[in-house]
């Protein structure tokens, strides 16, 4: 493999943990789930919840979004999760840890920031032991995350894999209560606290206590547990950020006839994604933007309403969180439930009378060292960084496992380096302008009035034929043409006179910049000198790989004629015709197919390879018209066609040998009706 600019591409960089996205797509689009599964596997133990609920910062920071619009990479995640189910089973028997090393870590906390550090901690050797409170393991995932948006069996799968590794988990065991955190402490080497925010806020203003009055957290814990709380028919849910949208969401399956949000933010403010809060409006939810609560309204201790008063500032002049209000503007809207999901504070009751300080409710933490005040002690999650996403809880997971490790190792204190990626940047207007346009698979939503009756997942996840062409649609930024440091490059120009991104350049030698590079290959293809290739999606090993393909087969078995078929992998819609033929099927058939992620980057040496090693003819099989990725690949792929036809006419070889087809709807459908014709016509050259 050719090297790689060292570049990071913005979706990896955006990404808290890192993901090789470009990579794992890559596989994808080659029909490898599992390969892709092993990429997500390395820095993400919750594939399977992020394929579900991640925010994705990925796409936000694709840069396709400039051409028609980012690849949906968390569909592509889910994709993956749910059709390597097996090879997962048997992934967990494969662990590798490394030797123990004789310390124990004790782990308060099973979210995700937690069980990544302990799975992190067990494969380096470390004895661990989870202590969670609950009867499930997966903090808020498992008791906060609305079952339409997260599945407990998708849950389940993450965890699954996370214990395999060998931690022990205590559950229904609560440090405080049923251990003391002193106990754990003396027992273990170092401690872990990821406790997350598991409890919500309230506010002192009047009527507060009236019945119908709720709590967030609590609400959403109870509906994930299968309980029912009554809320009357009128719902109002005060917030304006992801807990307050899935609170009204889940209490709209509950059965009221009207649930409304009401926040200090503007609609443009509001933190909730914006996605969740369109969703929330199809469901019927209604938001009063820029109104606080003054006083819950009661009649004999129920609550009856709620009312508000105009908020006309949130933050102040230095951004800071500082609402104002105009006290003279107030409304009051009839409620039989109101419900509080204003903030989130953790529980952090059993530290008292400990030497781990914790000030007004919040645990004193060093966030680039992950310590407490004491030493031994550990945090991460959301009870370090305050409210977050569950992959940004995942990278702090990964953090603390390193520094614990360090210390157990050394003694000493980690310090994390700051890391800092130099990105791709973004995609040039002038190449974004030349880039062919291929709409974003999409999946439609359960209609929201048939979603609302219950918690049944509402988003369906890719076919196989939408992942295999939504992953076709990544321009694997950074991997693209570079020349080969041993090449003789005569300056002849012809890179720049075929890229059709107006990317080459030759300044002495040639010069393809990473930051506008779009992997079409043709400057590759067309390079006299085959000085050029690509750091991923190469074509230029083609003969190699041929031979290595023909080599074990035996030449009296081979079934004749012998036919090469270049076929276009982007026209696949299932990996059936994705993966590599076995000895047996190219001696019974006499068809050696060669996927190639675009026949436009063949090499005039590549269409004539084959016949030097023993093939009779070449069938080139091609996306349909128009089809291609790439501007300008199809009309200079038919003119080395051309070329090569010409010059196979001379050798005696005769140009008829190389056939040229498109696709017609599938390939599937297509593939073997060209393969079959490709071998007829030979048989009728042959008769002749």
């Amino acid at each position: 493999m050719e090297k790689e600019s060292h570049l990071w591409a913005t979706c990896s960089a955006a990404c808290p943990v890192h993901t090789d996205t470009r990579e794992y797509v890559r596989r994808i689009s080659m029909g490898d789930y599992e390969g892709a599964l092993d990429v997500l596997l390395e820095v993400n133990p919750f594939p399977s919840v992020c394929g579900r609920i991640c925010h994705h910062p990925c796409e936000s920071q694709c840069r396709r979004q400039v051409i028609d619009a980012p690849v949906g990479l968390r569909l592509l995640k889910r994709f993956v999760v749910e059709n390597t189910r097996e090879y997962r089973v048997q992934r967990r028997r494969d662990t590798r840890k490394q030797p123990p090393k004789g310390k124990k870590v004790a782990v308060i906390g099973s979210g995700p920031s937690g069980l990544t550090a302990a799975r992190d901690l067990a494969l380096l050797g470390y004895q661990v032991t989870v202590f969670e409170k609950d009867s499930v393991l997966g903090g808020m995932l498992a008791h906060a995350i609305p079952r339409y948006r997260l599945p407990m069996d998708a849950l389940q799968e993450d965890i699954d894999d996370i214990l395999a590794v060998g931690i022990e988990a205590r559950l229904n065991c609560e440090v405080g209560k049923d251990v003391l955190f002193e106990s754990v402490k003396k027992e273990y080497d170092a401690v872990l606290i990821a406790v997350g925010l598991a409890e919500s806020h309230s506010l002192p203003i009047p009527g507060i206590g009236s019945k119908g009055v709720l709590l967030g957290i609590p609400f959403l814990w109870d509906v994930a547990n299968g309980e029912r709380p009554f809320l009357g028919d009128r719902v109002m849910v005060i917030g304006g950020g992801n807990v307050a949208v899935d609170v009204a969401r889940a209490a709209k399956r509950l059965g009221p006839s009207t649930v409304m949000m009401a926040c200090l933010e503007s609609r443009e403010e509001m933190p909730a994604w914006k996605w969740e809060i369109e969703e929330a409006e199809e469901e019927g939810i209604s938001i009063m933007n820029s109104w606080g609560p003054k006083a819950v309204l009661e009649r004999d201790g129920k609550t009856t309403g709620i009312e508000f008063k105009r908020c006309v500032r949130v933050f102040d002049e230095n951004k800071r969180f500082n609402p104002q209000y105009d006290e003279m503007e107030t409304t009051a809207v009839e409620a039989d439930s109101v419900i509080l999901t204003i903030g989130q504070k953790a529980n952090l009751d059993f530290l008292k009378g400990t030497p781990v300080t914790v000030d007004r409710g919040r645990l004193i933490c060093d966030r680039d060292s992950c310590t407490a005040t004491e030493r031994g002690v550990f945090t991460c999650g959301e009870v370090m960084t305050g409210p977050g996403s569950a992959i940004q809880a995942i990278a702090t997971g990964h953090d603390a496992a390193r520094a614990i490790h360090h210390f157990l190792e050394t003694g000493e204190t980690l310090k994390l380096p700051q890391v800092s990626v130099e990105t791709i940047g973004e995609l040039p207007a002038q190449t974004a302008a030349r880039a062919r346009r291929f709409d974003r698979v999409e999946v439609n939503l359960v209609e929201a009035s048939a979603r609302i009756r219950d918690f049944s997942p509402i988003e369906p996840g890719y076919t196989e034929a939408q992942a295999l062409a939504e992953a076709r649609r990544c321009l694997a930024c950074a991997t693209g043409a570079v020349l080969d440091s041993g090449a003789q490059c005569a300056g002849c120009l012809t890179c720049v006179r075929v890229c059709p991104f107006g990317v080459a350049t030759v300044e002495r030698t040639a010069v393809m910049p990473a930051q506008q590079c779009q992997t079409c290959g043709l400057c590759a293809a067309e390079c006299p000198a085959a000085g050029i290739a690509l750091a991923r999606f190469a074509t230029n090993k083609m003969k190699e790989n041929l031979e290595g393909f023909l080599k074990d087969c035996s030449p009296g078995a081979m079934k004749r004629p012998l036919v090469v078929s270049y076929c276009c992998m982007y026209e696949a819609t299932t990996r059936e015709y994705l993966r590599e033929q076995s000895q047996r099927e190219i001696e019974a058939t006499g068809i050696l197919r060669v996927m190639v992620p675009c026949v436009g980057r063949l090499s005039a040496i590549d269409l004539v390879s084959p016949f030097e090693l023993g093939a009779d003819r070449v069938a080139i099989i091609a996306c349909r018209e128009h089809g291609c990725m790439y501007t300008g690949a199809e009309e200079l792929l038919e003119r080395r066609i051309q070329m090569v036809r010409r010059f196979l006419d001379e050798v005696g070889v005769g140009g008829a040998s190389l056939q040229f087809y498109r696709t017609e709807t599938s390939a599937e459908a297509s593939w073997p009706r060209f393969w079959q014709d490709s071998k007829r016509v030979l048989g009728e050259l042959s008769a002749a």
